[in-house]
Formats: structure tokens, sequence, C-alpha cells
């Protein structure tokens, strides 16, 4: 897998055999940091089921200032410690699930917010209700949620503080984009 822009465009990451992951599409990452533009330079980054690192890494070389990742798997957690190494980048990797560890993160800490939960679980909505819940995106700040084409997302009148603002479709694969009510 490869970092595709930003100051470490084209160097590979490695993850350990035999792991399920399922990294976002190269195709997928180009349109959401696309999307994303100039609000990525400076940016404090949180990647919620981090899998592989990717996405957070590439954030990193595009110009995030800091990254927070949570990755459940300790063996994926330390595989994405040490490329972050091999590339020369700097974030706090936590191996905890996303559940115990959201709620020790500080509110309206976050410009941009990404996860990419396992399909076919709950894990989407709820990431989505607890994100909302503890208030952890920045008043302009983006959340984007990858999911499947037909996943049931939170009722919008469920929502205190996220509202869902756009989305975009590749495949079976969407990404949701959030933003604070204003």
């Amino acid at each position: 897998m490869r970092i595709t822009g930003g100051l470490a465009r084209g160097r590979v990451i490695t993850i350990p055999a035999g792991l399920e992951v399922r990294p976002t599409a190269s195709k997928i990452r180009q349109a959401m940091f696309n999307i994303l533009g100039g609000k990525i330079k400076d940016a404090h980054f949180l990647d919620i089921f981090a899998g592989s690192g990717l996405i957070g890494m590439e954030a990193l070389s595009r110009g995030a200032v800091s990254l927070t990742g949570i990755e459940e798997n300790k063996k994926m957690a330390r595989a994405i410690e040490m490329n972050m190494r091999k590339l020369d980048l700097d974030g706090k990797i936590y191996s905890a699930d996303f559940r115990q560890m959201l709620p020790r993160l500080t509110a309206k800490s976050f410009d941009i917010i990404f996860a990419d939960p396992p399909y076919k679980t709950p894990f989407g909505r709820m990431v989505v209700e607890r994100v909302d819940e503890l208030a952890l995106l920045h008043d302009d700040g983006i959340f984007i949620l990858e999911h499947l084409r037909d996943y049931e997302l939170p009722a919008p009148d469920s929502l205190k503080n996220l509202e869902r603002f756009d989305f975009r479709q590749y495949g079976q694969t969407t990404i949701s984009l959030y933003r604070c009510k204003s």
C-alpha cells in the first residue's frame, strides 16, 4: 500500500500477514482528500478503526499537524507505529476499543475525524452517535464515515451536535460527511 499524496507520496507501508484489514481504496482516499482540500493543513486528525493506519499517515503526509489513531488489534497498532517511524511521521496510536477510548478524548479537539468501521457491524452507527454525544469535532470540522451504500445511519433528529451535509458513493462504498450543526 502506498501513500498517494504529500511529503511521503509514493512511500510504501506494510502490514502483518494474516490479519484481516480492508484498506480504503486509493481512489476513495484521493477523493476524500480532494474534498478536504486545504482543511487538512495544520489539522488535528482522529482516525477511528485505524486498521493499516494508511488514512492517518496520508493525513500527516498531506499536512495534518497531529494524528490520534484508535485500533483495537494490538498487532495492527504496533505495525502502524512501526510504519510511522519508517516514514518519519509522528502520531499517537491507541490500541483500544473505540467505545472505551473516545470518552477519554477532549471535546472539540479534532478538525477532521475519519472512521472506517468493519462493514456489516453496528459500529458505524455507534461511532457517529458517540462522536456526536462527546462533541469531539471542532466547530468548523468535518467527520467522515466510510460505510456500505445501504448502511442504516442514525436518524438526523437523533443527533444533537452533528448533521450529515453530504455523501459520495464509490461502487458499494459511501463516505458520509458530517459537520457541527449551526
